[in-house]
């Protein structure tokens, strides 16, 4: 019999990795206590479970990867009882100077807990590139697709859609380069809110566009009740992060039944493989990216996913995973 599992899920609500915990629960099932901060939690305040799931990324944990796995042992501690954990934003090389640190963060999470679980296949290379746990289980991010709107598609913007926090590496100074290559008249706007401490960013790349006659805008943040509707507007929907671990957004523009463009790497070829037709698949370059903007928009509707694409995994496949590895664990 599946435990009783209390989710316990630390961040502001907007964050990513808080907006997947809170739909994994749902799916999942049991008791879920929220915190905007680590330090809000209290351990007398999580209901009586036999387990505690947390979904864990550094930067939600403290202001550093080290106070980060501080916090989360601290916390693990104080629980007394099975604890078990989703890792997020899993340490790689393109950490650049805090890569170490991550690494020996992570490596302090997963010795603190039974049970540890990424988001893909990818993840799992890397965490056991660089630390020795080997009982790592992976389950994907759910994907719940909308039907593929047919007919009465809503008025296309000539611009590339990139949803998502704008911070460096996300992949937007890379498409304006390669728009300003292209003699499509095609802008670029990010769908979503700068990231913390990177509001100069938001000029650089306005300066950037403007020197190649692009012009580069921003919504702010986007509410649930408007996301779909925005990301079917959009010419091109390009997903060109550069280091990818796992990534919600694409997934995002997949459940809203569009098809973006991606760079084939170890992350993205997991997704095709997982449900194949879903990505537009190119190069890892810039020129790549800019052949494939340009058949994009002559040829738009290969931009939608097909109606008879099938998706995996569902937040129900993803919930019957999660069900299975906590009986696992619970039988150890």
């Amino acid at each position: 019999m599946t435990p009783t599992v209390c989710h316990v899920i630390v961040g502001p609500q907007r964050h990513g990795v808080v907006r997947h915990a809170v739909a994994s629960a749902a799916a999942i099932g049991g008791p879920v206590v929220t915190a905007d901060a680590v330090g809000d939690l209290h351990a007398q305040a999580v209901p009586d479970a036999e387990r505690i799931h947390i979904h864990f990324t550094d930067r939600l944990f403290g202001s550093t990867a080290a106070r980060g796995a501080d916090e989360f042992v601290s916390l693990t501690t104080s629980l007394n009882r099975p604890v078990s954990t989703t890792l997020h934003d899993v340490p790689q090389p393109s950490d650049g100077r805090a890569f170490a640190m991550r690494v020996e963060a992570y490596r302090r999470v997963i010795d603190a807990v039974d049970g540890v679980v990424v988001s893909s296949d990818h993840e799992r290379v890397l965490l056991a590139d660089h630390t020795d746990r080997e009982d790592v289980d992976v389950i994907p991010l759910a994907l719940d697709r909308s039907p593929t709107p047919t007919g009465g598609r809503p008025p296309v913007r000539d611009v590339v859609g990139v949803l998502g926090f704008i911070y460096p590496g996300k992949g937007h100074a890379e498409i304006i380069d390669a728009l300003g290559a292209l003699e499509a008249d095609l802008d670029l706007l990010a769908l979503g809110a700068v990231a913390d401490g990177h509001e100069d960013l938001i000029t650089d790349l306005t300066t950037r566009a403007a020197g190649v006659n692009v012009r580069f805008e921003t919504t702010g943040f986007v509410p649930d009740t408007a996301l779909q509707a925005t990301l079917r507007s959009v010419a091109v929907p390009v997903a060109f992060h550069r280091h990818l671990s796992a990534s919600a957004s694409i997934n995002t523009w997949i459940e809203a039944g569009r098809r973006p463009l991606v760079p084939h790497n170890r992350y993205t070829a997991e997704i095709e493989a997982n449900s194949p037709g879903a990505l537009w698949l190119h190069g890892d370059s810039v020129d790549d990216l800019r052949d494939a903007i340009a058949r994009a928009a002559a040829e738009p509707e290969l931009t939608w996913v097909a109606d008879d694409v099938v998706v995996f995994p569902t937040s129900e496949q993803v919930g019957a995973m999660y069900r299975a590895r906590f009986d696992a664990w619970s039988r150890r």
